[in-house]
């Protein structure tokens, strides 16, 4: 069984430099190459890099769900800066956010680094699950040709994403309060995103068969309910 967990970028990062390149500075896919170079000595893997809560809880229900056997779970994140990474790419401190730019501007950074392209090529690859932890912004950089005859159950957090197959749990102050007066430790709404993975992936580490209970999560009815059941919604 194939998980894919798509995260983005975030403001908090392990390493600051007062030379990291800014959006003028990161206008293609190659411009990771020269900066890997530049600040060689201060770059580290993607997943390490953002530490804000939300990446951080992502991480951890990725390495959980790793534990049980037959789950494979390929980790991506969407990047401002660099477009799609991987997990273990190395990557320099950068300053570059969609949050900062207007849509045309955000349209023009998508087309740059190529991701719409590079996402549909990543999931043309075939994933039992899509799980999207990325607000508005970053999930219009996906565009929609990667959905396009896609089987996966899609699990994601904003409404504009629709579809038989999706699994849509909005991230809002309700749903945060919810789950938090179940006893779960929910890092605010932003967070939750990473939240709501770890605290699927524990459920199933501790069920009596981790790899079925997993693989019941293809039955997107049943994911949904099984999510709402946990925050008593």
């Amino acid at each position: 069984m194939r998980i894919l967990v798509v995260g983005s970028c975030g403001k908090r990062k392990l390493i600051q430099h007062e030379s990291a390149p800014s959006c003028d500075d990161l206008t293609s896919k190659e411009a990771l190459f020269k900066w890997q170079e530049l600040l060689c000595n201060y770059v580290v893997k993607a997943r390490e890099m953002y530490t804000g809560y939300l990446n951080q809880e992502l991480v951890k229900g990725v390495d959980l769900l790793r534990q049980i056997q037959g789950i494979e779970v390929q980790l991506v994140i969407v990047s401002a800066g660099f477009g799609i990474i991987g997990e273990n790419e190395l990557i320099p401190p950068y300053d570059c956010s969609f949050s900062r730019m207007r849509k045309r501007e955000i349209q023009t950074r998508i087309n740059d680094l190529r991701i719409e392209y590079d996402f549909a090529q990543l999931c043309s690859s075939g994933f039992d699950i899509v799980y999207l932890a990325l607000g508005k912004n970053y999930l219009h950089a996906l565009g929609d040709e990667w959905m396009l005859g896609a089987q996966s159950v899609i699990v994601g957090f904003d409404k504009t994403l629709t579809g038989q197959r999706v699994v849509c749990i909005p991230a809002n102050h309700r749903i945060v309060s919810a789950f938090s007066s179940q006893g779960y430790t929910i890092h605010g709404v932003v967070g939750f995103k990473g939240d709501l993975l770890r605290i699927l992936a524990q459920f199933a580490i501790e069920h009596n068969n981790p790899y079925h209970e997993v693989m019941s999560w293809t039955n997107h009815d049943h994911l949904q309910n099984l999510i709402q059941r946990m925050g008593g919604l």
